[in-house]
This record gives structure tokens, C-alpha cells and sequence, in this order.
């Protein structure tokens, strides 16, 4: 017996998201490929996606659907997709205007990022706690878990965005993990100046 899907209609990620998945792959295979991953989504979702606007709104499950169908598309492990798509949403999101959240002060960095937390996603609450001066502790609440696929890429996009900081041999560990059980997800963060 199959314990039921979690409800993600509530849950809703801004579409600077769904537009880095966009460039990732019309950037790195072709704008043709993006037309056959939204052929693999349901109808809903291709209107959705029709014109992607960074400032909107879109459903969280509409990005896990989105990051399984270029998984799908691109073959290989998804898990490993899914790193490469946080890991380009940092380098893309953080170039150009939003270029000044990046700080050589990594703790700092990390405190501001899980202050504005709110204004990419609209669940979850974020903490971040210092544990030495190279390394910390991203503590996220959720009510409903995420799916899998939004803490793998959200981890390699704290890692990505920490080296875009200066950091170095940056390390994400995704200790505890409320898709997987846990009653939280924890991020531990390390680096090298």
C-alpha cells in the first residue's frame, strides 16, 4: 500500500525558478528541447508556462513536474539533474540586478538569504545559525514537505551560491530532510575562505 501524494496546491514558488530551468536547458541543449519537455507535461502546465514571468507565482508542483520532465528529456540520474538545475538557477539568478545579495561574507549571505526566503517560495520558514567561522546551519520549517527533487536542487543552489560569494571546497550536507520523514530540513554548510 502506497501512502498518498502530498497536497503542493498551497505552495507556490516565484517564477525566477521555472524561467532558470527555461535558460538552462535553451541555453545548454536548444529551444527545441524545451519544446519536448513541455510535451511531456499535462496541458495545464504547458498554458502555464506559456509566457513565464519571473514575478509570478507558479505552483510548486508545476516546478517538480517541470524538473522531472527535463530529467525525463535529458536521460541520465535525476538526482543528478536536479543539482545541475539549482546549481544554474544560483549562477543565473545571481548575475545581473540580483548580483548584490552576493556578500564575501558567507555567514552574512546566508543570514540574508534565509531572511527573504519569503520571496521566492510562499512556505517554509528559514533560520540560519553560525556554527564556526567556516560553517553554518540553513534550517528550513515546512508544513508539507517539498518534494525530493526542490532540496536537491535547492542544496546544490546554496552551494553554488556560496562559491559565487568567494567561498571555497563549499560543501552542502542535507542532514535531516522533511521529505524524507524528518520534521525539518537542515542544510550543513562548509567552506573554505
Amino acid at each position: 500500500m502506497t501512502s498518498p501524494s502530498p497536497d503542493y496546491s498551497s505552495l507556490h514558488v516565484k517564477g525566477g525558478l521555472i524561467r532558470a530551468r527555461f535558460l538552462f536547458v535553451a541555453l545548454n541543449h536548444s529551444p527545441k528541447t524545451w519544446e519536448r519537455v513541455l510535451a511531456r507535461l499535462e496541458e495545464e502546465d504547458r498554458r502555464a508556462l506559456a509566457e513565464i514571468v519571473i514575478d509570478d507565482w507558479y505552483g510548486l508542483e508545476t516546478l517538480d513536474r517541470v524538473d522531472r520532465a527535463i530529467a525525463d528529456e535529458l536521460g541520465g540520474d535525476p538526482q543528478d539533474m536536479f543539482r545541475e538545475l539549482g546549481e544554474f538557477s544560483a549562477t543565473s539568478s545571481l548575475s545581473g540586478p540580483y548580483s548584490s545579495l552576493l556578500n564575501p561574507d558567507i555567514h552574512s549571505f546566508l543570514t540574508q538569504s534565509s531572511l527573504i526566503h519569503h520571496a521566492y517560495q510562499d512556505f517554509g520558514s528559514a533560520s540560519y545559525a553560525p556554527l564556526s567561522e567556516t560553517s553554518g546551519l540553513l534550517t528550513i520549517q515546512y508544513d508539507t514537505p517539498p518534494p525530493q527533487s526542490f532540496c536537491i536542487s535547492g542544496s546544490a543552489y546554496f552551494r553554488r551560491a556560496i562559491e559565487l560569494c568567494g567561498a571555497r571546497s563549499a560543501r552542502i550536507t542535507h542532514s535531516r530532510c522533511s521529505a524524507r520523514g524528518d520534521s525539518v530540513c537542515e542544510f550543513y554548510i562548509t567552506w573554505q575562505p
